[in-house]
């Protein structure tokens, strides 16, 4: 198999693994081809193919929803192959030839495929990136079988990950019988049990007592954290590899010079060397997956709807803002890493490599992005520190505010009066937050967001909606 991207220009500028791809094969495969798995987990397959111990690790990439179909045709076109760009924050620019993902399957169109596929011995391990909100979980982490997805799906349609491991696990268990591993790569508290409890929670509401059998007997969940920001692709790298290679790439991804995978050790079929790479394997994933959810994605989504408040287009923006720079600051110290308490991690030094990750001017990662599905992320991100604040009696201030901020944001984003729009998969879920004291109350009380602390710590209930008006009032004129 030849390379389908050709380099006719500046050839010596682009990096490729040492690798012929007809010499690999597929032991992966992926749902959710996205432009952050492209610049994280087929990263490190694109590595480990170029080793002896790597040639049965290729991707089959596999989209699963019906709106990204046209853009995954492009994908197909490239045959998967793609360039990466990587910046780091003093401009340092690295373009590398990614050919990892050797299938393509555009589920969307031919889901029988994607059944075969995974049924297939070959195949060990399925990853997955279907973002927060794809799991359907409640705040008990019960599946949402009264939402249409996933109503859909238990009477046969194709809407979730879950209709889609649920028909090729199926398949596998009737055919290959062969055991797997399902990775969740998707920034969720200990990912795999969530995964774990939403598959076997669907299998439950199809009435498949002998699948679920099978799966627990077969299939393995292990949790993972997964790091590197990851811009929604921009037409600007589009162009740049286009004109500086001569190539034709229209799938150019562009990320951060950061890169980062923690995996728990627990593999039921075959596993991937992916430590020879740079991944860490690693008994318990807790300790790393708490402080990068707690400091990175928290501080992202704390300090990103103030800085939608303020008019900024880039997040790096808000890190040369010195008020909000030393609001993050003051989150982290103030509440975050009190909240989390001893940890192997160390803290202090990673939250100087987040600072400087978040400074990187060159990402260019928009606020409009990371503003993207706020309700789904509070639960997982900001409330941990809300809630291990309040445990050892301190007032979360700066949390509060963090929540506040995207509060206003959104009343102001609903009525148009904001620069920055807001995209919300469970905009219904927020119809009941008026911009009034009854709207508040409700969104102080809102179980999926908060739980029962509200129950717990009565006090919160008074504190965010006192800090809200002090926002609004900041805010009103802007």
């Amino acid at each position: 198999m030849t390379n389908r991207l050709q380099i006719p220009t500046h050839a010596e500028q682009m990096q490729r693994q040492n690798y012929q791809r007809s010499d690999v094969t597929s032991g992966v495969m992926h749902l959710g081809v996205g432009a952050f798995h492209r610049a994280h987990q087929a990263v490190y397959f694109d590595r480990l193919l170029a080793l002896p111990e790597g040639k049965q690790w290729g991707i089959t990439g596999v989209n699963i929803r019906p709106q990204d179909s046209a853009q995954f045709a492009r994908f197909m076109e490239q045959k998967g192959e793609y360039v990466l760009k990587t910046m780091d924050s003093d401009g340092t620019t690295v373009y590398e030839h990614i050919r990892s993902i050797v299938n393509q399957i555009d589920g969307a169109q031919t889901p029988e495929l994607v059944d075969q596929t995974m049924a297939d011995a070959s195949i060990q391990l399925v990853t997955s990136t279907v973002t927060e909100g794809g799991y359907y979980l409640d705040e008990t982490h019960q599946l949402m079988t009264e939402h249409p997805a996933v109503k859909g799906d238990l009477e046969g349609e194709r809407n979730t990950l879950y209709a889609f491991l649920y028909a090729g696990l199926k398949l596998r268990s009737q055919t290959s019988n062969a055991k797997i591993t399902l990775l969740c790569c998707d920034n969720l508290r200990h990912n795999g049990e969530v995964l774990r409890a939403g598959l076997m929670q669907f299998l439950s509401a199809k009435g498949d007592q002998e699948l679920s059998q099978w799966v627990s007997d077969n299939v393995s969940f292990p949790c993972a954290m997964v790091d590197r920001i990851t811009p929604k692709p921009s037409p600007i790298h589009v162009a740049d590899v286009q004109q500086r290679f001569g190539t034709d790439d229209e799938m150019t991804v562009m990320g951060e010079d950061f890169i980062q995978w923690v995996i728990e050790d627990n593999f039921s079929g075959e596993k991937p060397a992916l430590d020879l790479v740079g991944v860490q394997f690693v008994d318990q994933v807790d300790p790393y997956e708490e402080a990068k959810i707690r400091i990175l994605n928290a501080g992202h989504t704390n300090v990103v709807y103030q800085a939608a408040l303020k008019g900024m287009t880039y997040f790096d923006e808000a890190m040369r803002d010195q008020e909000l720079r030393q609001y993050f600051k003051d989150f982290i110290a103030q509440d975050a890493i009190p909240a989390i308490g001893e940890s192997i991690v160390d803290l202090e030094n990673y939250v100087k490599i987040i600072e400087r990750r978040f400074s990187n001017a060159n990402i260019g990662d928009t606020v409009e992005r990371i503003c993207t599905d706020g309700y789904a992320k509070f639960p997982i991100f900001v409330y941990p520190s809300l809630a291990g604040c309040y445990a050892l009696g301190k007032t979360p201030v700066k949390t509060i505010e963090g929540i506040a901020a995207w509060f206003v944001y959104f009343q102001k984003a609903r009525k148009g009066d904001i620069a920055t729009p807001y995209h919300e998969p469970n905009l219904t879920a927020l119809a009941a937050f008026s911009d009034d004291a009854a709207g508040i109350a409700a969104f102080a009380k809102d179980r999926f967001l908060w739980g029962d602390l509200p129950v717990r710590y009565p006090e919160f209930i008074a504190q965010l909606g006192q800090t809200i008006k002090a926002m609004q009032q900041r805010y009103a004129d802007q």
